[in-house]
């Protein structure tokens, strides 16, 4: 209510602020009106080649805990080209809360995509396959896969769209973003390419279904414990940004 002289009153509250509920919203909304045919075309290409056509070629094959984990880095290439456009493309209001839509609505659709691929896949192999029954992974391969796929999203939803604010264009970001994976995918290969035959054969015993658990969930943890620290440093940098300068010239 207000006092006599016009202000309110201080037990009046108020209006709340967005909560993260409504700016996830606004994103999705944001997000699927920004999507072109091209890029649902694109989408749903990645269905019929990953979900379908490679699961036909490999056959029995891609139930391998490698092809599985392949998989898993799969919604990174969805969720970071989708992240560097909303970032530099948008500052919506409140900062924070915006931000963390932001990085949140690319990770969650791409986590979601990337499901749908994984049963497709799943269900090809046992169409083209069909032995009397379904025909699964073991269960801790599977679910370790599952688990390490979301973190890896997140982490690259938050890196990138870490970059993306130090960037002008989506373009640029999307090429930071692209590069730095590209070299952390290269020191991979070559580490695992060029390390003693003691490693390679410590590394296939723990990619087991006996103990892949006991190498996928600390190191998920480790990247969804960055991923977080990461993107609430870029929050907190919006946050500073739409406050603008400490000092004011009058």
């Amino acid at each position: 209510m207000a006092a006599p002289n016009g202000t309110v009153s201080p037990k009046e509250s108020p209006e709340k602020a967005p909560s993260l509920g409504n700016a996830l919203e606004a994103e999705f909304q944001y997000l699927f009106r920004q999507m072109s045919a091209i890029a649902w075309i694109g989408h749903l290409m990645a269905i019929a080649v990953f979900g379908v056509g490679v699961p036909l070629r490999q056959g029995l094959d891609f139930l391998d805990v490698m092809f599985l984990l392949a998989y898993s880095c799969l919604p990174c290439l969805f969720a970071s080209p989708l992240v560097a456009d909303s970032v530099v493309s948008r500052k919506p209001a409140p900062a924070r809360v915006g931000y963390l839509a932001q990085v949140l609505t690319p990770f969650l659709f791409a986590v979601f995509w990337n499901a749908v691929i994984l049963v497709s896949a799943l269900a090809t192999v046992n169409a083209s396959n069909w032995l009397g029954r379904v025909i699964l992974p073991p269960r801790p391969i599977l679910w370790n896969s599952v688990v390490f796929s979301v973190a890896a999203t997140y982490f690259a939803s938050s890196v990138t769209a870490w970059l993306s604010l130090n960037a002008k264009t989506a373009a640029a970001a999307k090429s930071q973003a692209r590069r730095l994976f590209l070299l952390l995918l290269v020191v991979v290969l070559m580490y695992t390419r060029f390390s003693p035959p003691q490693f390679r054969r410590g590394l296939e015993d723990l990619l087991t279904a006996d103990r892949i658990t006991s190498l996928l969930v600390p190191v998920s943890v480790v990247l969804a414990g960055i991923a977080y620290g990461v993107m609430l440093m870029g929050a907190r940098r919006r946050e500073e940004e739409a406050s603008g300068p400490i000092f004011k010239l009058l």
